[in-house]
C-alpha cells in the first residue's frame, strides 16, 4: 500500500465537497423505474390456478386458454388439445413454452380481421401442425 501525505488528504476532502448534490429517490418494488411511463406489461402474474390468459384467430378460427400450468388450444371440427407448458417473461416477450408447443405474446395493438375488435396483444401460436396468429389479451374497443 502507498504512503499517502498529508497533503493527499485535502484533495480528497475536496473532490467528496465539489460533487454535487444528488437527490434521494425512493426505492419501488417494482421491476421496472425509468424517466417516462413503462409500457402495460403483457402479463407478469406468476402461473397459478387462477392464472388466465386467452387469444384467439381467424382463418381458420381459433382460440387458446392458459390456465395455470396448461394451455388449451381449440378449433372447430377437433377436439381440445392440452399441452402442460412452463411461462417465460423478459420484458418484452411472454413465452408459454411446452413439448411441441409454444405460445408467443407481444404487446399489440392487434386487430382480429374480421371485426371491428382490437386487442391487446399479438399472438402465435405454434404446434405439430404449424403456426397461427391472432390477439388475445384485453380487448381495447369498448
Amino acid at each position: 500500500m502507498a504512503d499517502l501525505s498529508t497533503n493527499d488528504a485535502p484533495i480528497a476532502q475536496t473532490v467528496i465537497a465539489a460533487q454535487p448534490s444528488v437527490p434521494q429517490v425512493a426505492m419501488s418494488s417494482t421491476p421496472r423505474e425509468s424517466a417516462s411511463p413503462a409500457p402495460t406489461p403483457v402479463d407478469t402474474t406468476p402461473l397459478s390456478n387462477e392464472t388466465r390468459y386467452r387469444a384467439l384467430g381467424t382463418e381458420p378460427f381459433w382460440a387458446v386458454t392458459v390456465k395455470g400450468s396448461t394451455a388449451t388450444l381449440e378449433r372447430p371440427d377437433k377436439s381440445p388439445a392440452h399441452y402442460p407448458i412452463t411461462r417465460a417473461d423478459d420484458g418484452r416477450t411472454v413465452r408459454y413454452i411446452g413439448d411441441g408447443f409454444s405460445i408467443i405474446v407481444t404487446e399489440g395493438p392487434c386487430s382480429d380481421g374480421m371485426s371491428d375488435a382490437h386487442w391487446a396483444d399479438r399472438v402465435a401460436v405454434s404446434f405439430g401442425e404449424g403456426t397461427l396468429k391472432g390477439c388475445g389479451g384485453v380487448r381495447e374497443d369498448f
